[in-house]
């Protein structure tokens, strides 16, 4: 799903105003039918509840009046509380108001003297409608309307917002208080960023995309900001094998992975792979734990590399693992490895030359805190799939930092390194150079436990190994991983999910997705 900010949906208006002459109080009467398509949903019987419509001066207002008058025209009792002086209405949303002629109730709250009232009629209502403000907010809501968000979000109705939930801006990815905390989002014509992030998506609730009639033409040239993964985007990754597949096809890889202490890392690594898909999987480790990793997991195959004295890969395993390296179409490292400097080592010098592509998680992203640059070093393309904190080591600065600059940040280092950036974190980021970022929209709270990043090391990895380009890789691993947890953590029936049934969960998605 392709995000747009307001300003381009604003574009795509204009074209379809000015260039392919739909009147914007065509388009106005558009989004209203559509809203309302939704909103008798949501009390089937007329006069089961009462409608409060909370509308502005802007457009976004002219929205609301146009729903009541509409709703009105259904059966419903709606009632318009409007918070502007119908003076100060111009345009569309003037002519809506004059079509109201009284059929609709308007009660007229602008005045701070009217803040009583208006929280009664919220707090007697069982459905409130928020056409308050609209996407173009140049900042933090004050005074009146400031107070007027307060009261609906204290209003204990069901809250449905009008395009966007009044308080955010359809041009920002952060949000700012006071905002609606709206149960369900309508929001008009195009999706627009800030309904999706993390950040604001609690404001949101659930979002729904209205079609209004702009002609898909108007949105061509649209610059776009962004992109929100969901279940339609990965559906065509999911296509069926060929009867005469065999494993040699499917993808052959290397996993360095497992010091002592830490096999299990590389087990779960190896186990994302292949329940991805992958033909053939190697794991890369220290002699002394090849043989827990060999007994926990048959399916994989091992290579026993020279190690330190403290169990972690030493620098005389660069020429072997070079080699095998040479014989695969893709790899992974990190998972377990240990930061023994000798080992740190090792993982940049595999980093720089292998002839692969490779993603590239934990111990592997620590040999380069202090080193960033190094990191733009490298042979074949890479996904780098850090956590906040190891970004924070990589990039600079703290975990806060990192996180409230995200969007910016992951297309910055991405560019920078010429590599794939995934962020984890919920509503996993990925950055690609010269390409939108991608926002993960599977995935939840039960994801928060040990070995998930090495399940989703060995997923990206074995997608690489299919042959997909790194950012498809890394975005299809990213979605696929959420939506396994998502699939497992919906049997198990609570928390606790741990991070091989989320592998094992794997094939369960694929056949949803090719069976759907």
């Amino acid at each position: 799903m392709k995000l747009y900010f307001a300003k381009e949906v604003r574009e795509a208006d204009r074209i379809a105003i000015e260039v392919m002459g739909t009147p914007s109080l065509t388009l106005m009467e558009n989004a209203a039918r559509a809203l309302v398509r939704e909103l008798v949903h949501l009390l089937p019987d007329p006069l089961a509840g009462r409608v409060a419509i909370v509308c502005g001066k802007g457009n976004n207002g002219g929205d609301g009046m146009a729903v009541a008058r509409l709703l009105k025209g259904a059966g419903y009792l709606p009632e318009v509380l409007l918070l502007a002086d119908p003076a100060s209405l111009s345009g569309d949303s003037r002519a809506q108001y004059e079509r109201l002629s009284g059929s609709v109730p308007v009660h007229l709250l602008f005045r701070e003297s009217d803040l009583e009232e208006l929280g009664l009629r919220l707090s007697e209502a069982d459905l409130v409608v928020d056409a308050l403000l609209g996407t173009g907010l140049g900042g933090p809501v004050r005074g009146l309307y400031a107070r007027a968000i307060a009261a609906i979000n204290a209003s204990g109705a069901f809250v449905v917002a009008v395009d966007i939930p009044s308080g955010l801006s359809g041009d920002a990815l952060l949000p700012d208080d006071p905002a609606v905390n709206a149960d369900l989002t309508l929001t008009l014509a195009l999706p627009k960023p800030i309904l999706y992030t993390p950040e604001a998506s609690g404001s949101c609730g659930e979002v729904r995309v209205l079609d209004i009639g702009i002609p898909p033409a108007a949105s061509t040239k649209l610059s776009i900001a962004g992109e929100f993964l969901d279940a339609a985007w990965a559906v065509p990754f999911f296509g069926p094998r060929r009867p005469t597949a065999h494993k040699g096809d499917l993808g052959r890889l290397v996993i360095v992975a497992g010091g002592r202490g830490k096999s299990g890392a590389a087990v779960l690594a190896a186990r994302g792979a292949l329940r991805a898909g992958a033909g053939l999987v190697t794991v890369a480790c220290p002699a002394s734990s090849q043989p827990v990793i060999a007994g926990s997991l048959p399916e994989a195959m091992t290579l026993p590399l020279p190690e330190t004295s403290e169990g972690t890969l030493s620098m005389d395993a660069l020429i072997p693992l070079l080699k095998a390296l040479k014989e695969v179409d893709a790899a992974a490292m990190g998972p377990g490895l240990g930061q023994l400097p000798e080992t740190a080592a090792l993982c940049r010098e595999v980093y720089g030359m292998c002839p692969v592509p490779m993603v590239v998680d934990a111990d592997g992203l620590n040999a380069f805190a202090g080193r960033p640059g190094n990191l733009a070093e490298h042979a074949a393309a890479r996904v780098l799939t850090p956590h906040p904190g190891e970004m924070a080591r990589l990039a600079g600065g703290d975990v806060g930092s990192v996180l409230a600059a995200r969007y910016t940040l992951v297309p910055q280092w991405a560019e920078t390194w010429d590599t794939t950036l995934l962020l984890k974190g919920h509503r996993t980021l990925i950055g690609a150079p010269g390409k939108p970022w991608r926002l993960n929209g599977t995935g939840g709270p039960h994801m928060a436990g040990p070995g998930f990043g090495d399940v989703l090391t060995g997923i990206i990895a074995a997608l690489l190994g299919r042959g997909l380009e790194d950012l498809d890789a890394a975005a299809l691993g990213a979605w696929w991983h959420g939506a396994a947890a998502d699939v497992a953590a919906e049997g198990l029936g609570g928390y606790g999910l741990l991070a091989s049934e989320c592998a094992d969960a794997l094939p369960l998605v694929e056949g949803e997705m090719r069976h759907p």
